[in-house]
C-alpha cells in the first residue's frame, strides 16, 4: 500500500479544492477528508492526463447524461453544456456544487438522478 504523500501539501490541497473541485458552500470537514483520501496519482489524473486524452463524440452512439456542478472550478457551465451538444444531449446542471459532486452536500440528489436516468433507459 502506497504512503499518502499529499500530506505533504495538505495546505496547497485544501487551497485549491476550495475552487476547482468544491464550492463555496462545501464544509471544510468534507474538503479534509478528501485531501487525507488523495493519493498523488489522483491529483495527476484530474488536472494533467484529462487534458491530454480527447474523447470522439462522432463515435458515441449510445445514450448519455451530461452532469455538472453549478459552482465547478475545473469545468465551467459553458463546457459542460458544450460536452452536451457534442454529444446531442442536454446538460444539467446541480447548483451550490463543485466539480466532486459526489461528495458534495446534497450528493443524494445527484445519485437519484444517475439512478433515475440508468433506470429509464433498462439499466
Amino acid at each position: 500500500m502506497r504512503a499518502n504523500t499529499i500530506g505533504q501539501n495538505h495546505e496547497v490541497f485544501t487551497r485549491a479544492p476550495r475552487k476547482r473541485l468544491f464550492c463555496e458552500h462545501t464544509p471544510e470537514a468534507i474538503i479534509e477528508s478528501a485531501a487525507a483520501r488523495c493519493q498523488p496519482e489522483s491529483l495527476r489524473a484530474s488536472f494533467i492526463d484529462a487534458g491530454f486524452r480527447l474523447p470522439k463524440p462522432s463515435r458515441v452512439s449510445t445514450p448519455l447524461l451530461v452532469l455538472g456542478g453549478g459552482d465547478d472550478g475545473t469545468v465551467s457551465n459553458r463546457e459542460v453544456h458544450a460536452t452536451a451538444g457534442a454529444y446531442g444531449t442536454q446538460a444539467e446542471l446541480f447548483p451550490k456544487m463543485g466539480h466532486m459532486m459526489m461528495l458534495e452536500t446534497g450528493w443524494q440528489s445527484v445519485a437519484e438522478r444517475i439512478d433515475g436516468w440508468l433506470g429509464g433507459h433498462g439499466l
